[in-house]
């Protein structure tokens, strides 16, 4: 694009002013500066106006003057255990007038009871004065009550003076200084698995809660695990299939429910005929036998049977006020106007054959229009029936945490939190005016991915975070925290910073945008305190010492993988060279299984499917593989992990076998770190990876593929139990 060089300076300055980083380092070490078609792509998608150069002079005065034209800051975290602080307001007067002055505040806990005695302003100190377009301001300060309890309260204020009076609202975080992190004598570990590729003999050609009860009760009292991963359990579209491309985070995937285990279908012999028919059950058969996911045809089977069964229970406890339907009541009531809107989201979506929220008419576009609550009101049942649905997940979600503690999982479940939502879901739908719009997040070129990656994903605008409270961010942390003792957040160094892409460019086109990262962490800290949930930060990629140091201040466990932990001669580090605030690992759902490391069946994969720019790309990584399979078996050899016998050279072990993957994974074991995961893939020896990143749509069944064994089958191996003693071994032995 073409601007004059005073609009340009302008766009630079408001850049900076908003957190767009003008230069970075990308993945492959390449510095890389931000072109001004990219800056002005983002300062457009956070709604500021730079169209010409007259509009992105004033906006950058506004936001320049920002702190000096608001009576109070939006947010003030203040932290737990701290000294006594001051809050800050800003008044229009000047200071000569200072003795005539009145103040009075109040806080409100989250319940809206005031909390302590009315505050006034008998203590004010003059922390700064300056003249605002012609107005004399004066920055004040005021003593914040101490040893208030953890939480967020409303701070309202009110100013006086003969000529005048203002006021102004903030929200105060009070906040622990770091996540919860429990006294743990023992090193913990844990099986990770993707639930949908859970193969049962029962299930209905996903993996669903049941199997992961079953799976979390075999893992407790047969293996002695503390904790089960899974990957995120998020509510997607209909046309979407990754957990990590969510319509909503705030809510549950109802493909995961176990229909059999709801309450109604004991009190529907009906149902339990047509579930246990023979055309039925061979429909199963058929969906279980097959060796990916068929999600349409999943949906197909168990949405007419859940419709059914909310059918069942208004019969049967809504037309009677049972006992039941009072905590149905009482759910959606707790749940409040964010379940409302996204039932009332898959009403429409059924109105308008699932089409984009951006495609329905004008006047549903805006979720809190007149216009969505008077369909609200005429389509009851229909958004009844999708707040029933949520209430089942959150009800089999809690019998299955509590199930795997009883098991011996002391942790109990281990979720994912997907770093974004996708642009036409749910919660882009609800919470539309904090989202950037015309832009979507991924990262920049690395040694992996030569022209970065795209994801698809809708970030939100850092400043209308602060002025809406960090209501989307409180809600996220809360509803992935309610089940389970640990939570994992994908890419977490979002947390710092998102990398932005305007729409039409291609993924090197982007630029980094800093997010308020204190404020952040508080509401996190708070999250995780209350919620008693250990906290797993992925850090992997383009990510600096000081941030890991920050993150590890903040209490968030640190993730380690295996085979990003090498030395710059490719040697792998020693597993006492591991920080003891970290989750350790082998791999993750986009690298490949330890089997397939091991023969080579990603590369294979990804010259299959087209990935590799040019043939001299997959010989290097054959080259790499070598030589990283020969480290790794020296790595074992000078930790005395190998079997006796075992070749020193890894080309005379082509193949794949259980004493090596127990090696690797005793490596790992001995590490001191907190927790230690082993995927579920790498235990039963899959060749094949849960996702492909880049892979072309179509060439692979990612999030889709199931394990070639059935629970049934393996849950009895005996190598599966020697494994689980190897590890017991060697996180005991690097406790001590």
């Amino acid at each position: 694009m073409s601007l004059n060089l005073k609009h340009e300076k302008i766009l630079q300055a408001l850049a900076r002013a908003h957190g767009i980083e003008l230069r970075y380092r990308d993945g492959t070490g390449m510095v890389r500066r931000v072109s001004t078609s990219t800056v002005y792509a983002l300062l457009q998608a956070m709604g500021v106006d730079v169209a010409t150069y007259e509009e992105a002079h004033q906006s950058l005065k506004a936001v320049r003057l920002q702190h000096w034209t608001r009576v109070l800051d939006e947010v003030f975290v203040f932290w737990q255990g701290n000294a006594s602080s001051l809050w800050q307001l800003t008044i229009p007067m000047a200071a000569t007038l200072l003795p005539q002055l009145a103040v009075t505040w109040r806080l409100e806990n989250e319940r809206g009871h005031q909390v302590g005695d009315q505050g006034s302003g008998e203590r004010l100190s003059l922390i700064a004065s300056r003249t605002i377009n012609g107005t004399a301001c004066c920055r004040l300060g005021v003593p914040f009550p101490e040893n208030l309890p953890l939480g967020y309260y409303r701070l309202t204020v009110t100013a006086s003076w003969p000529s005048q009076t203002v006021s102004g609202e903030a929200l105060v975080i009070v906040a622990p200084k770091q996540c919860y992190l429990p006294d743990q004598p023992n090193r913990a570990w844990g099986v990770t698995v993707q639930l949908y590729g859970l193969l049962s003999a029962r299930n209905w050609g996903i993996g669903d809660f049941k199997d992961l009860s079953m799976l979390a009760t075999w893992a407790g009292s047969r293996l002695g695990a503390s904790t089960i991963g899974i990957n995120p359990l998020h509510a997607l579209s209909a046309k979407s299939i990754s957990p990590y491309s969510p319509s909503s985070r705030l809510f549950f995937n109802t493909l995961y429910l176990d229909v059999e285990a709801i309450p109604e279908f004991q009190d529907a012999p009906a149902l339990q005929e047509q579930v246990k028919n023979e055309a039925f059950q061979d429909r199963l058969k058929v969906l279980r036998d097959r060796r990916t996911v068929d999600y349409d045809e999943v949906r197909a089977v168990k949405f007419p049977l859940l419709e059914s069964l909310y059918a069942v229970f208004c019969q049967h406890h809504v037309a009677t006020g049972s006992e039941r339907a009072h905590a149905f009541d009482q759910y959606v009531q707790q749940q409040g106007t964010v379940l409302r809107r996204f039932a009332v989201f898959h009403v429409l979506q059924e109105r308008y054959r699932h089409a984009s929220w951006q495609q329905w008419p004008v006047e549903y576009q805006d979720s809190t229009s007149v216009a969505v609550e008077d369909f609200a009101n005429q389509h009851l049942e229909r958004l009844r029936f999708y707040q029933y649905l949520q209430w089942q997940c959150a009800d089999q979600l809690g019998e299955l945490n509590a199930t795997a503690k009883q098991a011996g999982l002391s942790l109990g479940l281990y979720h994912d939190l997907a770093v974004g939502i996708v642009a036409d879901g749910a919660d882009a739908w609800i919470f539309q005016d904090q989202l950037a719009r015309g832009v979507s997040i991924g990262a920049p070129p690395d040694l992996f991915n030569l022209s970065g990656q795209n994801w698809n994903l809708q970030p939100p605008i850092p400043s209308r975070l602060r002025s809406q409270a960090y209501h989307f961010l409180r809600e996220t942390f809360r509803h992935n925290m309610q089940y389970g003792g640990m939570l994992r957040i994908d890419h977490a160094l979002g947390l710092f910073r998102l990398y932005w892409i305007p729409e039409g460019m291609s993924a090197s086109e982007g630029a980094y945008v800093r997010y308020p990262t204190d404020e952040l962490l508080a509401v996190l800290a708070l999250e995780s305190v209350r919620h008693q949930v250990m906290v797993v930060g992925e850090d992997l990629g383009t990510v600096t010492p000081g941030i890991r140091r920050k993150f590890a201040r903040a209490g968030l466990l640190s993730y380690r993988l295996l085979m990003f932990e090498k030395h710059s001669g490719r040697g792998y580090r020693t597993p006492k060279t591991f920080p003891e605030q970290a989750l350790a690992s082998v791999n993750t759902h986009d690298l490949p299984t330890l089997r397939g490391f091991w023969v080579g069946r990603d590369i294979e994969t990804k010259e299959q499917i087209g990935l590799y720019p040019s043939a001299s790309h997959m010989d290097q990584d054959r080259v790499t593989r070598t030589q990283d399979r020969q480290a790794l078996l020296r790595a074992l050899g000078r930790e005395r992990l190998l079997p006796t016998g075992t070749p020193s050279q890894a080309e005379e072990l082509p193949q794949w076998s259980d004493d090596l993957c127990r090696a690797i994974y005793a490596y790992v074991a001995r590490t001191p770190c907190r927790v230690m995961a082993t995927s579920l893939e790498d235990l039963l020896g899959e060749v094949d990876t849960p996702n492909v990143p880049g892979a072309p749509e179509g060439s692979y069944p990612v999030w889709q593929r199931k394990l070639s064994r059935p629970f049934e089958e393996w849950q009895h191996d005996p190598n599966l139990l020697d494994f689980a003693a190897a590890v017991h071994r060697e996180r005991a032995a690097s406790s001590v």
